[in-house]
């Protein structure tokens, strides 16, 4: 029976270091933490998702990694997850091309988030991107059926500098940006050794007192992930 609640989420950005990768993860881990099935498609020419998740032998019913080399792959696959209902959420780590490849993962996907970290090139490359959403809803014969496109603040500090509140307040002014922060935490560098935020706060929790301290740092990472993920779902 096919799950017509399924979530085709897209993870786009066409710079290195803006937190993409990172991202992806978090949200697979707020997922999980729910008991919904998540696939995921590593689009990127790095596979940095996939690597990880073999590197520490990840081994979740909930979770399934494969590649995606060609864009218009995902539609057959999606496809195949929404009829056969294995899969709750649709997660692809992408290679942030404009063009061809972005036009047809787009069509595909529910909802676009862009992680931007608070620099002057972030901000430009970002630009691009939104100027490639707005290019895509004028050529759409349906733009109503494209996906939502939101724009993330990533590895935003604790304390922003002041060159950092203004390239906030620009994009802002530009672009439909989330009212979550997806914070610079020490929990991510974490989970990119040890696994999913989610098992490792479950995993600190358990273990000695020292480590139950830490256990609620990774909730606040978790809970920070989750609300991100109820504003790109619409709470669903």
């Amino acid at each position: 029976m096919p799950n017509e609640d399924m979530k085709v989420i897209s993870v786009m950005t066409r710079k290195g270091g803006a937190g993409k990768t990172t991202l992806t993860r978090a949200l697979i881990s707020a997922a999980m933490s729910r008991g919904k099935r998540c696939l995921v498609f590593d689009a990127d020419p790095q596979q940095a998702l996939a690597r990880w998740a073999t590197k520490l032998k990840i081994d979740d019913p909930l979770f399934k990694i494969e590649p995606l080399t060609k864009a218009s792959e995902l539609e057959e696959k999606a496809e195949e997850a929404y009829e056969n209902d294995t899969a709750d959420f649709v997660f692809v780590d992408t290679i942030g091309a404009a063009g061809a490849w972005a036009d047809d993962l787009a069509s595909e996907s529910d909802a676009i988030v862009v992680p931007m970290m608070l620099s002057d090139d972030d901000l430009e490359i970002t630009t691009d991107t939104f100027n490639w959403y707005v290019g895509l809803r004028e050529r759409a014969d349906d733009p109503e059926a494209l996906p939502t496109f939101h724009v993330l603040l990533s590895n935003v500090p604790a304390k922003q500098s002041k060159s950092e509140l203004l390239i906030e307040q620009k994009a802002l002014s530009q672009f439909p940006v989330m009212d979550d922060y997806f914070v610079h935490r020490i929990q991510h560098k974490d989970a990119s050794a040890e696994g999913f935020i989610h098992h490792i706060a479950e995993n600190r929790r358990t273990g000695p007192g020292h480590l139950r301290v830490q256990a609620a740092r990774f909730d606040e990472a978790l809970e920070e992930a989750s609300s991100i993920l109820d504003a790109l779902t619409g709470g669903s």
